[in-house]
């Protein structure tokens, strides 16, 4: 018999909300990223998810999809506009040398990212229309 992970509807709601955001299903909708992010807390607070784990997810989840070239340009910037919040929060419980260690790289890592153009729509597309 198997045992089968079950989250609570917020956990899932917050992964949800992750998978939006790192695809870029909803690039018009900026308020995506402060629910996440307000989710994220209420994880951190109500569960017992870690808030490092949280803000450290959030953190790379907004760097790593403000890198990603396939998606458009605003959503990308609108995600690096926002890394700021999680890494401040990872600031505030860097209370060990190993976690202090982490956030300095989290921090380098921002103050050092630079955004590649977003490849255009023709660029995406693969093959061509007589194949």
């Amino acid at each position: 018999m198997s045992s089968v992970l079950h989250e609570s509807p917020y956990q899932e709601s917050w992964r949800w909300m992750s998978r939006q955001i790192r695809c870029g299903l909803a690039p018009d909708e900026p308020r995506l990223i402060e629910h996440y992010l307000a989710e994220g807390r209420y994880l951190a607070c109500c569960t017992s998810t870690s808030s490092w784990t949280i803000a450290l997810t959030s953190f790379r989840l907004l760097l790593d999809t403000a890198t990603d070239t396939a998606l458009p340009w605003h959503w990308r910037s609108m995600c690096l506009d926002h890394a700021w919040r999680p890494l401040r929060d990872l600031e505030t419980q860097a209370l060990c040398g190993c976690r202090l260690k982490r956030w300095q790289r989290c921090a380098w890592q921002l103050a050092t990212c630079e955004l590649e153009p977003s490849i255009s729509l023709i660029e995406l597309m693969q093959g061509f229309h007589d194949e």
